[in-house]
């Protein structure tokens, strides 16, 4: 590879972000650092399209199914929206410490920016740990609510134990894939990642637990088997036009 065209990638990329594309790898040459790049930025790609789509589809069957079970009751209400008041939050509170704070956050970030607050507003505003918190918590405050909506929220998923042991189960699969997920959207390595064909079928089959319309959708549209394996392509590209 011309040494000027490397230098001059790692001027606008970085040299410490492309270093940890040489340190996570046997890598032994600048070539083999861009293959790498390239290769993370393509199976990284083909992520968000089934990331967005879990996250997207979970968010709006919790909070369709709690309005199912809670038709008067508003999901997003808090007695109070200013986490740094002492002793602010109160046995009131429907909402577990950890969700109340985020609420909190979501509400002042809506509010700072002038926007009108409703439902979807909140929805869209809330992070995915907002959501898989409200799944991994243990608080009491969800005991019910969860033995409630559970089914609306996965109708397509066979109880094996119970509703209280299979959502801390599915709770800490989804929280891995919310993990993989910031990696993603912070531009880290996750090409060379031994759980990588875990995750992609974790994230396949909770969507068929979901939406199996859903889960349909995605699998036609999915391209990892082919993106994984693009490695010689992409060497190929690069020995063609940069060398």
């Amino acid at each position: 590879m011309n040494t000027n065209f490397f230098k001059n990638i790692e001027k606008s990329i970085s040299q410490s972000r492309l270093s940890t594309y040489k340190n996570h790898s046997s890598c032994t040459n600048d070539k083999e650092v861009i293959i790498n790049y390239v290769l993370n930025a393509k199976i990284s790609e083909n992520f968000y399209f089934l990331l967005q789509n879990l996250e997207v589809s979970l968010r709006n069957a919790i909070y369709d199914s709690f309005k199912l079970h809670y038709p008067t009751s508003d999901f997003f209400f808090l007695h109070e929206i200013n986490p740094k008041k002492r002793n602010a939050y109160s046995k009131k509170e429907k909402h577990s410490v950890e969700c109340w704070k985020m609420l909190c956050g979501a509400r002042y970030n809506l509010s700072s920016k002038g926007v009108v607050i409703n439902d979807a507003k909140m929805i869209a505003e809330l992070n995915f740990g907002f959501w898989t918190t409200i799944l991994a918590s243990k608080d009491k405050k969800y005991t019910n609510m969860w033995r409630k909506m559970f089914n609306e929220v996965f109708p397509n998923y066979k109880i094996i134990k119970s509703v209280d042991n299979d959502k801390l189960d599915i709770a800490k699969v989804i929280d891995n894939i919310r993990q993989f997920r910031n990696r993603i959207f912070h531009y880290e390595p996750i090409f060379n990642q031994t759980n990588l064909n875990q995750i992609h079928s974790d994230i396949i089959e909770i969507l068929g637990w979901i939406n199996k319309d859903l889960q349909a959708l995605t699998i036609s549209f999915d391209e990892f088997d082919l993106i994984k394996n693009k490695e010689e392509h992409i060497k190929k590209e690069l020995d063609k036009k940069f060398t």
